[in-house]
């Protein structure tokens, strides 16, 4: 007996044949594109955000580079009374001290002591310090004092710098004792700058003649100890961020105390500037500063 061929099965069932190999070919086609789907990972794929690609739109940023960076904390130091009459030494090792972290300070001039100093401001200059004026003779006040005295006073001192650097623009005044008028201040050429931090270092103080300490083998003496300890407590507890300093850069002791000083701004992230970096558009003629906040 010959099997039947689908030619002559009856019409019925012919339709069920068909229906049932249309769903049977329409089964295999949705388990092949699945397949090919799971096996190339053509879905899963992520954008290509290499640097080529040309698509930057999804790259993630480094951990903490969107992050703006912590700003220093910023203290200016300010030396009054240089230089010395007969020798600037202390002077010139403040400022190799402060280069040694890239600290940079101001320095307020008596000219009468200025044609003594060398090359000591072109020095100071040169290392990142800058230079204002603390009068002539460091002998008047400028709440008291005549008006021929008060422009005296700060016109030599001026001379005296310029002839040192005569292209250094002064911008900086610092009264003797801190004193001067409101009406000298408003009319004054210069930002007066004060303080707001004081080291007492003037009351405080030994020179290298007169301490015993034993320098050679680096032996410190009691009282010597104590001076430093005084004026390094003096500016430590007291200084935060913004404050102006108040020093004297005359004396030997002083010179010991910055020492330690710097170490201990630069170990609690404090960046030690000029007044002018401190205060920046600040100042101006006739304008008065004690730190950045008054």
């Amino acid at each position: 007996m010959i099997a039947s061929s689908p030619a002559f099965l009856p019409p019925r069932a012919k339709r069920n044949l068909l229906r049932a190999t249309a769903l049977i070919l329409t089964l295999a086609s949705c388990l092949l594109c699945f397949w090919g789907c799971t096996v190339t990972g053509h879905r899963s794929d992520p954008p290509d955000t290499s640097p080529d690609s040309g698509d930057n739109t999804t790259d993630l940023p480094v951990m903490g580079e969107t992050e703006p960076p912590t700003p220093k904390k910023r203290v200016a130091l300010t030396f009054d009374d240089g230089p010395q009459y007969y020798n600037n030494q202390e002077t010139r090792s403040i400022v190799d001290e402060l280069d040694k972290y890239g600290f940079s300070a101001t320095f307020f001039m008596v000219g009468n002591r200025i044609s003594k100093a060398d090359d000591l401001l072109p020095y100071i200059v040169e290392h990142g310090c800058e230079i204002g004026i603390h009068g002539y003779t460091h002998s008047h006040y400028y709440d008291s004092c005549t008006d021929q005295v008060y422009e005296m006073e700060l016109s030599k001192t001026a001379d005296a710098i310029h002839y040192a650097l005569p292209d250094y623009e002064i911008t900086l005044m610092r009264p003797v004792g801190g004193r001067i008028s409101y009406e000298r201040t408003k009319s004054c050429p210069y930002s007066v700058i004060m303080w707001s931090v004081d080291s007492d270092d003037w009351n405080n103080r030994y020179s290298a003649a007169s301490c015993t300490c034993d320098e050679a083998n680096g032996v410190v003496c009691d009282a010597c100890q104590t001076v430093v300890d005084t004026i390094v407590d003096n500016v430590m507890s007291q200084v935060s961020d913004g404050e102006i300093i108040l020093l004297h850069d005359i004396y030997q002791s002083t010179y010991d105390a910055t020492v330690i000083i710097l170490q201990l701004l630069y170990e609690q992230g404090y960046e030690v500037v000029t007044v002018s970096e401190l205060l920046g558009d600040r100042l101006e003629p006739g304008s008065k500063h004690y730190s950045v906040w008054e």
